[in-house]
């Protein structure tokens, strides 16, 4: 296209990259995605002052060296921090987590390729490709939505997943999922991309693909199986496989803020340059410590939340009451930072909420998880434990078990377990048990 411009019209272009640079970079000393790190806002922004400082330094050196410096400076510390996650999530979920992505991907390559700068070592990067195949609901279309999510991917995965094939995997799994989600996207519906985020990364998708790596399936494919994701507090099982009546998908979160990495790190400060929970935005996240999702044979039963005001019990979580701390809702209250329309993480206690994976196994087609979630509920509920276990009995039968602990004088009398579901309208039966409904 360069080649097709004539000289004026090369000159309006650099002029108008140059002033936007120059504002990218005044903007990410003041606004927030300046200094909030892992978030997709300050990655797709970075990648932008970088891009418009490659291109500037051939006619402005010294300021554009300005600009990749502030770049490096921030992305460098990405990818420290996230040697810290060796699952290889994002907290903000899959949807976001590919808007993030497909930054770090680009910055990965163009760092190399720039500056010398080698990140294919990183711990998160080896086990990127976990996150897109691990959280897949049968059929390649569908994602696990825990966190804000559109269903699947903001952007990408195609292009991240070629890049992963090309650079850290060498196996061909790479190019064979991308192959997978190219060939069963839906044509529309709601989980078709938008026109904004279908053609953005097609271009790296083209640079990182090598055709010369045969398209080939992860090592056990076709048998479902359980992952677990650490750092995330995340377990799923069945994903990854086409949708047959035989496929079943379940997830299961009790996990940190932030995930654990950045919740420790927050919390115990053992760098200087982390300036706590201000660091950090995880707002995108869900009040949904013990939640779990349901597809029996592929069919979703019980889902998450997707995009949408973050309340509880759409996360399929308890909620107790009458509380004397009730945000929203009242007298029910949830977990730490719910009620608005990003996750509260700055006030009260909400930065201290957590949960847990206690345990988690599988023995054929059964599956068993568990977690403790006392810690992301308020203090004022006087809650000893707040344990969840999740049986899969068989393909259609899963067996949900809460177990509660008060103090002596918690003001709790009632809680409530509401089953979310985007599709199906639930209809409840009564049921009589020892003439008793």
């Amino acid at each position: 296209l360069y080649g097709l411009l004539d000289d004026q019209r090369r000159q309006n272009y650099l002029v108008k990259i140059q002033t936007t640079s120059e504002d990218m970079y005044e903007y990410s000393k003041v606004r927030s995605w300046g200094k909030q790190l892992l978030h997709n806002h300050q990655a797709t922004n970075m990648i932008a002052l970088l891009t418009g400082a490659l291109v500037s330094g051939l006619y402005q050196e010294s300021q554009a060296n300005i600009w990749k410096q502030a770049v490096v400076d921030v992305m460098e510390k990405t990818m420290f921090l996230l040697n810290h996650v060796v699952d290889g999530s994002l907290d903000e979920g899959v949807a976001y987590g590919s808007y993030t992505s497909k930054s770090i991907t680009q910055y990965i390559f163009l760092a190399q390729r720039h500056f010398g700068i080698n990140n294919l070592e990183n711990n998160w990067l080896k086990m990127h490709f976990w996150f897109y195949y691990a959280t897949l609901l049968p059929g390649f279309q569908r994602t696990v939505g825990i966190a804000d999510s559109n269903y699947n991917w903001f952007y990408g995965p195609e292009s991240q997943l070629v890049f992963l094939d090309k650079f850290v995997l060498k196996n061909g799994a790479g190019n064979w999922l991308a192959q997978q989600i190219r060939k069963h996207r839906p044509k529309d519906g709601p989980m078709v991309q938008s026109s904004a985020q279908r053609w953005s990364t097609l271009h790296t998708e083209y640079i990182w693909y090598d055709a010369g790596m045969p398209a080939h399936p992860p090592e056990d494919y076709g048998t479902a199986k359980m992952h677990i994701f650490p750092n995330w507090g995340v377990i799923t099982f069945g994903a990854g496989l086409p949708n047959t009546q035989a496929n079943t998908f379940l997830s299961f979160k009790s996990g940190k803020l932030g995930g654990r990495a950045v919740y420790d790190i927050v919390h115990f400060q053992p760098y200087s340059w982390i300036d706590g929970w201000r660091s950090f935005n995880p707002g995108h996240e869900h009040p949904d410590q013990n939640s779990f999702t349901f597809a029996p044979n592929g069919q979703v039963f019980v889902s998450e939340a997707l995009y949408g005001p973050k309340f509880s019990h759409l996360n399929n979580v308890l909620v107790f009451a009458p509380s004397p701390t009730s945000q929203c809702n009242a007298p029910w209250e949830g977990q730490l930072g719910e009620c608005a329309q990003w996750l509260k993480w700055t006030t009260d206690e909400a930065g201290d909420s957590a949960g847990e994976i206690i345990s988690a196994s599988q023995h054929g087609e059964m599956m068993f998880a568990s977690g403790e979630a006392v810690s992301a509920y308020s203090s004022t509920m006087k809650l000893k434990s707040v344990y969840r276990a999740v049986l899969l009995l068989n393909p259609q039968t899963l067996l949900v078990v809460d177990h509660i602990e008060k103090q002596k004088y918690s003001p709790l009398r009632s809680v409530s377990a509401f089953f979310h579901n985007l599709d199906i309208d639930f209809k409840y039966v009564p049921y009589r048990f020892l003439n008793r409904f």
